[in-house]
């Protein structure tokens, strides 16, 4: 998929980070569920976005060199009284009657994807946060306003998979880490 598709994807369809305060809504309270979320490093982005009830879209961009496997089990979203893993991924096909249904895509190195992740979110239009195991990292997204997130998704689009060093690319667009890395909670 290529960054484009991934702006397409993303447009019609958690604790704060260090060094930048959470976005807060007109009440002036920092944000605790939004249908739009975000992790973002020097090694991955993700975006989860709730395009309808119970309908969230998973995208990540890898920046990284290596090659790893990511299982849909381990998207966990946070609705409001629980935590529900992914069951599956929903890959389009061109039709929109029969997708292709996987447990796992695989995030190769310097590509991003797009996928509807399917489990048992009943209704819920917002989230309050998700986290994805990458490895032995958890990495936990953090919710996002509308216009911030839209405005990420206008930065990953113009990120080049193909740099040599995206070091520049980071200052070009002036991308910040959002969301928070530590080891895997054991299950």
């Amino acid at each position: 998929m290529t960054l484009i598709s991934f702006l397409l994807l993303a447009l019609t369809q958690a604790p704060p980070t260090p060094g930048r305060p959470p976005l807060t809504r007109e009440s002036g309270k920092p944000l605790e569920h939004s249908a739009f979320l975000a992790f973002v490093d020097h090694e991955f982005i993700f975006t989860v976005e709730v395009v309808k009830p119970g309908v969230p879209l998973f995208n990540f961009v890898s920046m990284s060199d290596n090659e790893c496997n990511l299982l849909a089990k381990n998207v966990r979203l946070t609705l409001e009284s629980r935590k529900v893993p992914g069951l599956f991924f929903l890959v389009d096909t061109g039709n929109p009657k029969e997708p292709m249904i996987v447990p796992s895509v695989r995030m190769r190195p310097r590509s991003s994807f797009g996928v509807r992740l399917q489990g048992d979110f009943g209704q819920e239009k917002e989230l309050m946060g998700a986290t994805i195991r990458v490895g032995d990292d958890d990495l936990k997204l953090a919710p996002l306003a509308r216009f911030e997130f839209e405005n990420l998704v206008l930065k990953v689009n113009r990120i080049n998979l193909e740099s040599p060093d995206f070091r520049e690319d980071w200052a070009i667009l002036k991308l910040e880490v959002i969301g928070t890395r530590g080891p895997a909670a054991r299950r």
